[in-house]
């Protein structure tokens, strides 16, 4: 049994009571995701790196951690996932900004390194995201794409077509550099009986 529809909208976009509930177990249950997109990004102390869709925020301890007393900065779009992230980051080193993917509030070239986890499932037009980080990363940065692909055949029987944009790995990789992106290797793992993948890309 897939699954159901309101709980696919409130993993793309949490609102309310039941938004913070899922925010919760996504805290839980990414967390292997995106401690191994921050270890492919082998980030340096000083350095700036930016978390798109950071959701939960579980990640951007670990970030700061990393590149202390480097710059971090999450964005989401979810009011919701912010306020989890503030509560869970708990520092003034670490910025947290609502916000699109698609339009990001930050100069280019801002950062050094950026990663994304489970997101791009939820983006009505990818390539104007994906050219969206390219634009704040500087041309020696890295990014780091974490996603499931079609190839995961139980990934795709229990997400709602109607909220999840599954691709192919061919596909993701197309409109990576349709985006101006290099994709210089994508790792493969399973955990749990899911398939996962890390696009490691530089900006073109």
């Amino acid at each position: 049994m897939g699954k159901p529809i309101f709980i696919a909208r409130q993993a793309s976009h949490p609102k309310g009571l039941l938004g913070w509930i899922v925010a919760q177990i996504m805290s839980r249950e990414t967390g292997w995701e995106n401690n191994k997109a921050i270890d492919i990004l082998g980030l340096k102390p000083g350095q700036s790196v930016l978390d798109v869709g950071c959701g939960h925020g579980a990640s951007l301890k670990e970030l700061a951690r990393r590149v202390k007393p480097g710059r971090v900065a999450g964005l989401d779009p979810s009011a919701v996932m912010v306020g989890v992230a503030q509560k869970k980051a708990r520092s003034r080193t670490i910025e947290i900004v609502r916000g699109e993917a698609c339009d990001m509030p930050f100069e280019t070239d801002a950062f050094d390194a950026a990663m994304s986890v489970h997101t791009i499932y939820f983006w009505d037009d990818p390539v104007r995201e994906l050219r969206e980080i390219n634009r704040v990363v500087a041309p020696h940065g890295r990014f780091v794409l974490g996603f499931r692909s079609s190839e995961d055949q139980r990934f795709v029987s229990d997400s709602p077509q109607a909220v999840y944009h599954i691709r192919s790995l061919e596909e993701v990789e197309a409109l990576l550099g349709a985006a101006g992106w290099i994709v210089e290797d994508i790792a493969h793992d399973r955990a749990r009986g899911a398939l996962f993948h890390w696009a490691v890309c530089r900006p073109g």
